[in-house]
């Protein structure tokens, strides 16, 4: 994507596309607790939260499969959950004495309202197409860090309000609104050759941020840094990784790969480790920092991915979010429950901790060898085609007419080694009979069957020249017949100036990515123009639409 498209992007998206941002500020700072103070009380929430999480996420792929997008009042439903699965929390670990079912019934409230919003935004991406993901969810994370900040440094008492009332509300209108611009698009029958397709894909970039997901939470443990300090470390993670992926996504000419991108890091996080072993344990947090910084880079770009991926290859977005970041989840509370363990080892001094900051980057060692593996291969190229909603880009006339001028070519090319091994049969017949000339009758008939020839592949290859060369006129043609045939149809409604330049571009073969892309519109707005072209020709499909407009 170039910046010029991006400026056009974000010139065009409303503000409420990046209500992510409220969901995330609340999740990272407003319930992130005081770990420190309340111990095993938290940790037990914390465990109960990311697994009640995994459950959603796995029931609401589930509900996917009957059901094209997720209605726009399951927003107030989630919204209304987090609300009062935060109120628990304060009421648990800061208000009055700590309860135990409190604690245990926040958790599950907050983890289901996380898998929820997580499920539920990462549809309307997918639905908004490649272009205005790669631009939302960097953004929404920009927005997010500051947030964070404003909501740390206001006083508790607004805190608690924030989490409460003020995000989780913005976080409900704005997830509200967004689902109801989404405009389901056409989902696939997941066939075993699909599925296979799809672990081929991307079991090498989950792994990826699996490890480093796990790593980032382990040592995140070693290193028992306060809260601010913790809070200090994230906000820093995320403010470079937002940036770093905005600029994969702006001056890459090979755009997002999560293995790529786990190739350039691997040797930043790794060196960080070797900090806390020369220096001291005191820069433990720093390694965090830097584990924190690499994670969010990979994670922001398997959300990408797997948004793109569900819309290009017109699969449930649900399902491919609960495939690929399900096993990050579980990778992170893996991580987690190990980090507690050894917290509550008596062996805790710097040589074991030294040893596990060793097995750590042996983890990462182990995913870079993974990501290797196959690399210099060369793989066939998938049918992009069959899919309903693959980048399908038609050839240019220029490209069709020099394919014509080949074909010619060969054509006279073929009738010359015709004529070379006609001659060389001749003349070899005419030496084994001793140099006899061959008849002045015979040599005419070849004469006249090789200008019959070349006249037939000139006349070919003119024709399909010629056809080519008609195409680029195609668009006036079809601009001039579709208002023709508009005016012809008298239409009680008419269609709105962007309405006929979809409808055009539909006739011209585009798909609805591509007509995003050449509009810069989002794929929701296309087939939201498409269902209204649709109901005021009164027609029920695009052949509908060629056979009463083409």
């Amino acid at each position: 994507m170039s910046v010029a498209q991006a400026k056009g992007i974000v010139r065009s998206l409303r503000w409420y596309h990046l209500g992510f941002c409220f969901f995330w500020a609340i999740t990272f700072t407003a319930l992130s607790g005081p770990s420190a103070q309340f111990g095993d009380e938290y940790e037990m929430y914390s465990t109960i939260k990311q697994v009640t999480t995994l459950i959603t996420l796995c029931v609401a792929a589930a509900w996917s499969r009957r059901h094209l997008a997720f209605p726009p009042s399951a927003a107030i439903g989630s919204g209304v959950v987090l609300s009062a699965g935060s109120l628990l929390y304060y009421l648990a670990f800061f208000y009055g004495s700590y309860s135990f079912a409190s604690a245990f019934v926040s958790g599950v409230l907050v983890g289901a309202a996380v898998g929820a919003f997580y499920v539920m935004w990462q549809s309307f991406y997918a639905s908004e197409g490649s272009s205005r993901t790669t631009v939302y969810i960097p953004l929404s994370a920009a927005v997010s860090v500051v947030l964070c900040v404003l909501v740390t440094i206001i006083p508790f008492e607004w805190t608690v309000l924030c989490a409460v009332v003020v995000l989780p509300s913005c976080a409900v209108y704005t997830l509200y609104v967004s689902l109801r611009e989404v405009e389901p698009y056409e989902i696939e029958p997941m066939t075993p050759a699909r599925s296979r397709m799809l672990a081929r894909d991307m079991w090498k970039p989950v792994f990826c941020v699996c490890a480093i997901g796990f790593v980032w939470r382990l040592v995140g443990h070693l290193s028992g840094d306060s809260n601010d300090t913790s809070f200090v470390a994230i906000m820093a993670g995320m403010s470079v990784a937002t940036l770093a992926v905005s600029a994969i996504e702006l001056f890459s000419d090979k755009g997002f790969d999560v293995l790529r991108v786990y190739q350039v890091l691997f040797p930043v996080v790794t060196g960080a480790f070797l900090l806390p072993t020369f220096l001291g344990s005191t820069w433990l947090p720093v390694a965090s920092a830097f584990t924190m910084f690499g994670f969010e880079v990979v994670n922001l770009l398997l959300l990408i991915t797997c948004a793109v991926y569900a819309s290009r290859f017109a699969m449930h977005s649900s399902l491919l979010y609960a495939t690929c970041v399900g096993p990050t989840l579980l990778s992170l509370l893996i991580g987690d429950l190990v980090g507690q363990w050894l917290d509550r080892s008596m062996l805790y001094d710097l040589t074991f901790v030294v040893d596990i900051l060793f097995v750590c980057i042996y983890v990462l060692a182990v995913a870079m060898f993974v990501i290797s593996i196959g690399r210099g291969k060369k793989r066939e190229p998938r049918a992009v085609g069959a899919s309903a909603h693959g980048e399908r880009e038609a050839l240019d006339v220029g490209s069709r007419v020099e394919s014509a001028q080949a074909a010619t070519d060969a054509a006279y090319a073929h009738v010359a080694a015709d004529d070379m091994k006609t001659d060389h049969a001749s003349s070899a017949k005419g030496e084994g009979s001793r140099g006899a000339d061959a008849p002045a009758p015979e040599k005419k008939a070849r004469s006249r069957s090789s200008a019959s020839r070349k006249d037939d592949a000139r006349r070919k290859g003119a024709a399909v020249i010629a056809a080519s060369v008609d195409e680029t006129n195609l668009d006036d043609v079809i601009e001039s017949n579709l208002e023709e045939r508009l005016s012809a149809l008298n239409l009680v409604e008419p269609l709105s100036p962007r309405e006929t330049e979809v409808a055009s571009l539909m006739l011209r073969g585009n798909t609805v990515p591509a007509i995003a892309r050449k509009l810069f519109i989002s794929e929701n707005t296309v087939r939201g123009h498409t269902k209204a072209i649709y109901r005021k020709l009164n027609v029920h499909s695009k052949q509908e639409l060629i056979d009463l407009i083409g």
